[in-house]
């Protein structure tokens, strides 16, 4: 018997967003969190050792065979995860001897109440984790990564979905949700760490695609933009992480490449987020005349070009340039200066998204020569996919 697909719904910028209940596994599989200085709701001291082997073909616990460490002591069994706690009693587990091996109780959500709640093995200690503090992004990031997952092998054969945006306006209502909540999560980084490191953060991440964006992120935890701006070895950074996924990845985008490209341009432009904060990334002169919003009013071949030779160095370049630029650096530029700059954003070229999304944008005559496809457009499909 396979499992059940629990869905769940998670707090968004534009109401309760459902999430699967997998995603919260894949966090826990691929250790996509902040995995130093765990603890569980009792104050002890939590290593995972082994997250052990996850379970998706049979009913039972998530995760069987794991080995963890409370407060030194080294523990093997199960692990289940739930948004709540509540859910071990809503599935039953507490009658069901199948669950008798668990050691850990993963939530993504604090318990609520002082009352927990009772393994199906009365002698086993309960032991409970609380993800979402340690999370490197919000919920709804990691639901977003999961749905672009699947996007990204759709046929080039496919069909123009049913939810896609019928015209301009309707795109341009569509990609600013999609602002809104990317400013949300830059605030929410902004609040977290300075200015720098808010930048080195995300930056990195990008730069670790979908598949290594978990071992970026903690090398971006662990070594800070200042331990960057000394001699250090790339080779020893990347050593850090032993998850990284190679197979099925161009040379072009290796993790260990993509580190001594960030090194190089560490060298060269030690200080690359002081002129990024400094760059003038909104133009006012259009406002209040009749001047058309479009690339050629923004000057944004002009930003564009600043962005990649004085500010990159030349060190990036393809869609990677600006998928840096949109996903992470003018977020954290609009929130920190507090100006909104959606114009420039959604007109800025587009980066690295499904290779459909052209297409589909062609068809629809949303994209020609006299009107070019950009972030903002690409940004508008991806939540019109997102709806199905």
């Amino acid at each position: 018997m396979t499992k059940k697909i629990e869905v769940a719904e998670a707090p968004g910028l534009y109401g309760p967003l459902a999430v699967e209940e997998k995603v919260i596994q894949q966090i826990w599989e691929k250790s996509d969190f902040m995995i130093d200085h765990l603890q569980t709701i009792h104050g002890e001291a939590l290593k995972i050792m082994n997250s052990g082997k996850w379970n998706l073909a049979e009913e039972g616990p998530d995760f069987k065979e794991a080995t963890i460490s409370i407060d030194g002591r080294k523990v093997t069994g199960d692990v289940e995860i739930h948004f709540e706690e509540k859910d071990w009693i809503r599935h039953r587990h507490h009658k069901d001897p199948a669950y008798a091996g668990v050691i850990l109780h993963v939530l993504l959500y604090p318990p609520k109440g002082k009352k927990r709640v009772a393994f199906s093995d009365k002698k086993q200690k309960q032991h409970t984790l609380v993800l979402l503090p340690y999370l490197f992004k919000s919920v709804e990031e990691y639901a977003e990564e999961d749905a672009l997952e699947k996007l990204v092998g759709i046929s080039p054969q496919s069909t123009i979905p049913e939810h896609f945006p019928k015209n301009w306006e309707e795109s341009k209502d569509w990609a600013r949700i999609r602002w809104i909540q990317k400013c949300k999560h830059a605030e929410n980084r902004l609040n977290s760490a300075s200015w720098e490191n808010a930048c080195h953060q995300w930056f990195l991440e990008v730069l670790g695609y979908r598949r290594n964006r978990t071992p970026m992120a903690r090398i971006a935890q662990l070594f800070p933009i200042k331990a960057w701006q000394e001699p250090m070895n790339e080779k020893d950074v990347y050593d850090t992480q032993k998850d990284w996924k190679i197979r099925g990845c161009r040379p072009a985008n290796y993790p260990q490449k993509r580190l001594q490209q960030y090194a190089q341009l560490v060298r060269k432009q030690p200080k690359w987020t002081s002129f990024l904060q400094k760059m003038n990334l909104r133009d006012d002169s259009f406002i209040n005349t009749k001047t058309p919003i479009n690339r050629l009013s923004l000057q944004l071949k002009k930003k564009e070009d600043e962005w990649a030779q004085n500010i990159l160095v030349g060190v990036f370049g393809g869609t990677r340039l600006h998928t840096l630029m949109t996903d992470a650096c003018l977020p954290l530029w609009s929130v920190y200066h507090d100006k909104n700059i959606f114009e420039t954003w959604f007109y800025w070229s587009a980066g690295d998204m499904p290779a459909i999304f052209r297409k589909w944008s062609q068809q629809a005559n949303l994209s020609n020569r006299s009107q070019p496809s950009c972030n903002g457009l690409a940004q508008a499909i991806l939540w019109g996919s997102l709806q199905q």
